[in-house]
């Protein structure tokens, strides 16, 4: 399950099995995460909540877990390589022998959790040849129990390894890097591996200095407006929209004031993940549909359909999960197979019947058929659950797209965690189409706003980071951990990195918070980064600034 379904799915089915509110149950169920990556319960770097998990909620959750992944046939977030481990050790199961593995390659090294690794060591030992690469300084996922400590140690590990250095940067000019190293090196983590990292735009004919810009703002609102016209003039003077980052460290905080600039000032803008199409009930049952016309054995996808009827709530659903588990049903048999005719009834048997007639519509389709072929069928099966505006909201995602995509590249389009990976899809679509891209780019140009995790691996021409304060970043629930405030600092660094030709950072003295204005103070982590912070400013970019800004951008 991903995190829609785990979200909407998992905890509120086990919320109204347990009676405890789905908050809590995702508390219980992240604990049990813990232990899945690390094959510890309660391991050092997992923060409990205010309430401990108690053994009778554990119970529960052991209760209502296994039978009802069996019932979707589906495994939560770690479960599957703790088993593969577990079945590795056993001697059970050989994955190298079961996939024919000579060669083994491991990107992001410092990303895995202590069982990742472990399991990543039988992969090793069984190869033939490894390759694993990694950066301690990027190690930001502590939350999913991964360490710097993994990287480190594998010399140690493997002593008899080949060792490649990367000195070279292929992203960040010169004064982006060098922002970026100078936070990193003045908050060190113990053992940290040393680097020397030069930028190759210094040897760019012509050279490629880059900048770096750090403001000072009065309140939220002023800086939020300043990155929103900042944006536009950004666009204006010819830097694609898409080439714009805005990478946030707590959405609470500054999503809702850089929507509302950016909304007021007509400037196009992605919203992070969890705002997107996909994560919408709309795009969900899109996706259900194109799931399962290319994976009929797809049983999450057809309990999302049930889910997504209307008037149907996670009590039925969890009454019709346990008529299969007594009955020995097959829970995908319950949409094309008679009814038992006493399993069923009330509710249950209205949902499921409701089911069955919308995928009675799709049981046609097939992963080559195009968007042309079935658009109009779609649309009506949309209409069929969710009313005539999830139909127009399919049809506002789908305009930009060609008539001849295949609903199984654009089940991965939609499935996509990112618009680079939209994008990598789009441009396969094309080419293999034999068509030129569209006329302003595969996807509409927009800003992207996301994450400060959500951004590892991507990149922009131009990064903003707002919210540099210490109430933010490092934030009041990591200052009392040394080493998640260093993990902080990495993720400062990660996101100045991203950045290619120029990087702004800001703070705010006060913020709207929870109803009421808050005094807000500099991040520990503002004089790192080697630029005094510039206050009293009435706006953004200054139009020179934007003029220098746009010319890097037209020389990467």
């Amino acid at each position: 399950m991903d995190e829609w379904e785990l979200k909407n799915i998992f905890d509120r089915e086990f919320s109204n099995v347990s009676g405890l509110p789905a908050g809590r149950c995702e508390d219980i169920r992240e604990y049990h995460e813990a232990f899945w990556s690390t094959g510890t319960w309660a391991p050092p770097n997992y923060i409990p909540p205010a309430q401990p998990i108690t053994r009778s909620e554990q119970s529960s959750f052991n209760t209502f877990h296994g039978p009802r992944t069996q019932v979707y046939s589906c495994v939560l977030p770690g479960e599957i390589v703790l088993r593969c481990l577990q079945h590795a050790s056993a001697h059970t199961f050989d994955p190298a022998a079961q996939l024919g593995m000579e060669h083994l390659v491991v990107d992001e090294y410092q990303d895995l959790n202590p069982v990742d690794l472990e399991f990543t060591d039988v992969l090793i030992q069984s190869a033939t040849t490894a390759l694993v690469a990694g950066d301690d300084d990027q190690s930001i996922y502590s939350f999913r129990f991964a360490s710097p400590q993994g990287i480190q140690d594998f010399r140690g590990k493997y002593p008899q390894l080949g060792d490649h250095v990367l000195g070279d940067c292929f992203r960040c000019t010169p004064q982006v890097l060098a922002t970026a190293n100078s936070v990193v090196a003045r908050h060190p983590l113990p053992n940290r591996i040393q680097k020397r990292v030069t930028s190759l735009y210094q040897g760019a004919n012509p050279p490629i200095a880059g900048s770096v810009h750090c403001w000072q703002f009065a309140s939220g609102a002023a800086e939020a407006r300043a990155i929103a016209e900042s944006c536009r003039d950004l666009i204006v003077a010819g830097v694609d929209a898409g080439e714009i980052m805005v990478l946030i460290s707590n959405r609470t905080a500054l999503e809702r004031e850089l929507t509302s600039a950016f909304q007021a000032l007509g400037v196009p803008y992605e919203p992070p993940r969890s705002d997107g199409y996909t994560e919408s009930e709309d795009g969900r049952l899109a996706l259900a549909y194109l799931r399962i016309a290319c994976n009929g054995d797809d049983y999450v996808a057809h309990r999302t359909l049930v889910g997504l009827q209307p008037g149907v709530g996670p009590g039925t659903c969890n009454n019709i999960a346990d008529a299969v588990l007594q009955n020995n049903l097959n829970y995908r048999d319950l949409f094309y197979r008679p009814l038992p005719p006493t399993a069923f009834r009330g509710r249950e048997l209205r949902a499921l019947n409701a089911t069955r007639a919308v995928l009675q519509q799709t049981r046609q389709w097939s992963p080559s058929d195009t968007l042309g072929q079935r658009d109009a069928e779609i649309r009506r099966a949309i209409e069929a659950v969710l009313g005539p505006a999830a139909r127009h909201a399919w049809a506002g995602y789908t305009s930009h797209l060609p008539p001849d995509i295949t609903i199984e590249e654009l089940r991965d389009c939609l499935w996509a965690d990112t618009s680079a990976q939209q994008e990598q899809i789009l441009s396969l679509v094309y080419q293999r189409l034999g068509l030129p891209p569209p006329h302003g780019g595969l996807l509409p140009p927009r800003v992207r706003m996301m994450t400060m995790h959500g951004a590892k691996g991507l990149d922009g021409h131009v990064v903003f980071i707002p919210g540099l304060e210490e109430e933010i970043l490092p934030g009041q629930w990591r200052r009392p951990y040394p080493g998640l405030v260093l993990e902080a600092a990495r993720l400062l660094y990660v996101s100045v990195s991203r950045a290619q030709a120029s990087c702004i950072v800001s703070y705010a003295n006060q913020r709207f918070m929870y109803g009421r204005a808050k005094p807000h103070t500099p991040s520990q982590f503002a004089p790192s980064l080697g630029t005094p912070f510039v206050g009293g400013r009435a706006g953004g970019l200054t139009q020179p600034e934007v003029l220098a800004i746009a010319a890097d951008c037209r020389l990467l």
